[in-house]
């Protein structure tokens, strides 16, 4: 701190001066992002330097003293100018509110306006029109994700947009609930937002130095619809069904000017969604939870929430794996049923604080503690054609309780107007877990080999205790280019003691189970020096980089007071990365990336000792093993015409993996295997994609296209002996959309075709093709009744011999809207109706592959009462609300 104390006070060759403001939409006074900005000399408009506005439409400029014209832009508005003059006597300028008019075209009389369209590219930004992907009162932002081009929603609530994980969803550019996709998800109605912006969010220490990221996160942001800011409103939802079904929601929002207040509640077991994304197993749900965020002023920002949840879920699963052996293909089946219970509190608090125009100040905490009860039971049977077959049967239970505790502190500082800046970032987190419980398992084998019995007591206690902190420098060398150097520190101490008994004479669980009992204690010290060259233009930017990243581990492995292992391991690793992106109007996006960076193996993976899984796996590790080094490639193009409410993106990637640490495994005629770990070279994951959004004439239809071709490499070993598997996936999903004010239904169809093949298996190429159509139709009918069906009809053609082949998912409603203004409903729902749901999927590797059906809710029916209300201070006559003050 003293260093940055010291810096901070080394005068400028120039005066410090700034120029800021927000910028908004003349018609909606909501904020507009991604708005040009551009700054050009008065005397002949030479451009001088330029940005974009933020998230919330803020911008800010730092430059020095003279006279200057400030532009602003953005596609569909005119353009705002207005000359400025920075001296001594007012150095710095704020322009405040500036609002953009619409561009209109002029014909005698008439005036043309382009219709909002539905998908547009704003920068590096994607903005989802949220009026064209749902129309139902009730639905819930899970619903509206399910319906945009390019998202995807799986079973567990994971986010993909593009191919890549979001990682976090914004509320107005605010979190909501931390990085809980899933509470966000199951409980924003959808009815609230307006619009959807997907972009790219540059951590803590590159909005403090200017410099980009070479890997920011991607987030889905969320725009309310304007007449909801200055107001209290909220959704709160009672519903009962058949075979005792329930789903109760409430949630509250609070907006005033730039504070935010939230509260969430949540009953229910219909898997969190009583839409029924399709999820795996059964749940029950409590969560409630309230989330905070408060501005006191422009340069102080604080936020934070408060959670608690108790979650049940029972899992039952039906998997067939064919192992590939060149003596005859492995098959083995196997039935589990999980029954897991968690319970958690949490809370966490961020800030943001610029206590001078120079100084930026980032803080967040996170604390959680939980309590987890486990019960697994599965039974298997292996065997290889025309020989013997193995059997097995498991039993495990476990309690457990723990805590997470981690903090982040960011400092950053401008030293100069030129952008000169330095950052220090310390982190630290504690986690701790406890765990009691048992494990009984019986392998049986044909012929005359023993039975393999397994009965332990097992107590597991591991803590994990680490500690970083990163600084990173930037110096300008021009007003386009930049250099920056980074040094990152991070020490993890972590210590797991598993204490595993077995019963005595007299049934008592006394004697220590030596080949499961292990107390490991490890130490990671990671490094990592970087240079980064990055150059800024109107159109394009750059980033050359290259790191360094030495480490250290030490694992010394112990059973009482003998020492089993002590290792020692030193790895200097080197991760070169481009970055380019190409802007070439605000509606073109063009993006590559290529990253290269070294992974070392775990202790795990190069212990001798040996680790007993169960009675069928051991496991020892590799001292010889290299580090693997990866290759990858990405590059995106998007275009979106705001005339013709047309948007294309084309997609792809490219991974290619030297020295990459797969599995050595030995297996022998009754299914025993012997793992380890080797090195091999060509494991290759590749894929090119092309979306197309495009509406008719008329505007009332859309058509969208998806296509993807994607092609893996996975090299492994089996037996000693190389497998490679190859395997092809094209899919194409091609969706007709109609939309009116009474009526609209899209037509949707899926292919998905995989080809698997593997060199050591005689057996022809696996092929599975799975052909999904679907149906959403709504209908609004006289006297506020609508009826929604939503049909899905799929085919499974290629797996094994016991998986249903086809289902017919039909879920159907009709709900009537009343009360004043139309705020309450009234929904009766039928999920299920040919009671026909069948949940399959397929897992393909080096050496196997794996289909897998799990169990899920089916046929119910649920009556439902909602009812939204608004209360705004104020009257506004175009703003229908239910109470003023």
């Amino acid at each position: 701190m003293i260093t940055l104390s010291a810096l901070a006070q080394t005068p400028s060759r120039e005066a410090k001066s700034h120029i800021e403001g927000s910028v908004y939409d003349a018609k909606t006074r909501e904020s507009i992002p991604q708005a040009s900005i551009r700054l050009l000399e008065q005397s002949d408009s030479t451009y001088i330097q330029g940005t974009v506005t933020g998230i919330d439409g803020n911008f800010k400029l730092l430059t020095s003293q003279g006279k200057y014209i400030i532009e602003i832009s953005f596609i569909g508005y005119t353009k705002f100018h207005q000359n400025i003059e920075l001296n001594s006597k007012q150095p710095d300028y704020n322009l405040e509110k500036v609002y953009l008019k619409e561009d209109a075209f002029m014909l005698g009389e008439a005036v043309v306006e382009a219709k909002s369209p539905d998908i547009v590219v704003k920068g590096d930004t994607i903005e989802y029109n949220a009026a064209a992907y749902t129309s139902e009162e009730n639905a819930m932002l899970s619903d509206m994700i399910k319906n945009i081009p390019g998202i995807e929603l799986d079973a567990n609530g994971n986010i993909t947009a593009n191919g890549k994980p979001v990682q976090k969803i914004l509320v107005d550019g605010k979190e909501f609930f931390g990085n809980d996709i899933a509470l966000a998800l199951a409980n924003l109605p959808a009815n609230m937002i307006k619009k959807l912006q997907l972009f790219k969010e540059e951590s803590e220490t590159a909005k403090v130095t200017g410099f980009r990221d070479k890997d920011p996160e991607q987030v889905l942001n969320l725009i309310v619809k304007e007449e909801l800011k200055q107001s209290i409103f909220g959704d709160v939802r009672v519903g009962y069904g058949s075979g005792d079904k329930y789903a109760n929601r409430a949630i509250v929002n609070y907006m005033r000017d730039k504070n935010q207040a939230s509260f969430v509640g949540n009953i229910n077991n219909v898997n969190n969604n009583d839409n029924l994304v399709s999820s795996d197993g059964v749940e029950r749900n409590k969560n409630a939870g309230f989330n905070l965020y408060t501005q006191a002023s422009k340069k102080f920002k604080i936020g934070g929430n408060i959670r608690y949840s108790n979650n049940e879920n029972m899992l039952e699963t039906k998997t067939e794996t064919q192992t590939f052996l060149s003596s005859g293909d492995r098959t083995s089946r196997q039935d589990s049923k999980n029954e897991n219970q968690r319970e958690n509190f949490n809370g966490g608090m961020n800030l943001s604080w610029e206590p001078d125009s120079s100084t930026t100040i980032f803080a967040r905490s996170y604390i959680n503690f939980n309590n987890s009860n486990i019960n697994q039971t599965s039974t298997s049977i292996s065997h290889v054609a025309q020989m013997d077959t193995t059997s097995g049967y498991n039993i495990n239970d476990s309690k457990g309780n723990g805590y997470n505790i981690n903090n982040v502190f960011t400092i950053g500082r401008k030293l100069n107007s030129k952008g000169r800046t330095i950052s220090l970032t310390l982190n630290h987190t504690l986690r701790k877990d406890d765990s009691k419980g048992m494990n009984y398992s019986l392998t049986s084998y044909s012929g005359e080999i023993p039975d393999n019995i397994i009965d332990q007591k097992l107590t597991t206690k591991s803590t994990t205790n680490g500690y970083a902190f990163s600084l990173s420098y930037v110096e300008p060398i021009n007003k386009d280019h930049s250099l920056q150097f980074a040094y990152n520190y991070n020490n993890n101490h972590s210590d797991r003691d598993r204490d595993a008994r077995k019963k005595d004479e007299e049934g008592n669980y006394t004697i220590i189970d030596k080949p499961f009992s292990r107390n490991t204690v490890n130490d990671y010290i990671n490094q990592n020096i970087s240079l980064n060259f990055q150059g800024t233009k109107e159109k394009y930017n750059y980033t050359l980089g290259i790191s360094i990243d030495p480490s250290y581990s030490k694992s010394n492995i112990s059973l009482g007071d003998s020492i089993i292992e002590d290792i020692t391991q030193n790895v200097v690793n080197y991760s070169p990365t481009l970055h380019f992106s190409y802007r070439p109007n605000t509606t073109t996006n063009l993006d590559f990336d290529y990253s290269g960076y070294s992974r070392q193996p775990a202790i795990n993976q190069i212990s001798a000792d040996t680790t007993v899984v169960n009675a069928l796996s051991k496991y020892y590790g590799n001292p010889n093993l290299k580090p693997s080094y990866d290759n990858n490639f990405n590059f995106n193009y998007q275009k979106s015409d705001y005339e013709t409410n047309r948007f294309m993106m084309i997609s792809g990637s490219f991974r290619y993996t030297f020295n990459n640490i797969v599995d050595y495994t030995l297996i022998d005629a009754q299914g025993n295997s012997l793992n380890t770990y080797r090195n091999i070279n060509g494991n290759i994951g590749s894929n090119l994609g092309f979306m197309y959004n495009t509406p008719l004439r008329n505007k009332k239809f859309t058509i969208n296209t998806n296509t993807f071709v994607n092609y893996y490499k996975n090299k492994g070993f089996t037996n000693g002996e190389k497998a490679i598997t190859n395997n092809i996936v094209l899919s194409e999903q091609l969706m007709v959309r109609f939309k009116s004010t009474k009526f609209e239904t899209s037509l949707q169809g899926n292919i998905n075709h995989s080809i698997t093949k593997n060199n050591l298996t005689n057996a022809q190429n696996r092929v599975t093709t799975n052909y999904v159509f679907s149906n959403i139709t709504l209908v609004k009918l006289p006297y506020d009744f609508s009826i929604q069906s939503n049909f899905e009809y799929s085919y499974f053609a290629g797996y094994g011999d016991d998986f249903q082949t086809s289902e017919m998912l039909w879920n159907a409603s009709i709900a009537k809207l009343f009360l004043k203004q139309k705020k309450g409903s009234l929904k009766l729902q039928l999920f299920d109706i040919l009671n026909d749901r069948n949940n399959v999927s397929r897992y393909v590797s080096g050496n196997y592959l794996s289909d897998t059906r799990t169990n899920t809710l089916n046929q119910f029916v649920m009556l439902s009462f909602s009812y939204r209300f608004n209360i705004f201070k104020g009257k506004s006559d175009n703003v229908d609300n239910d109470y003023y003050f």
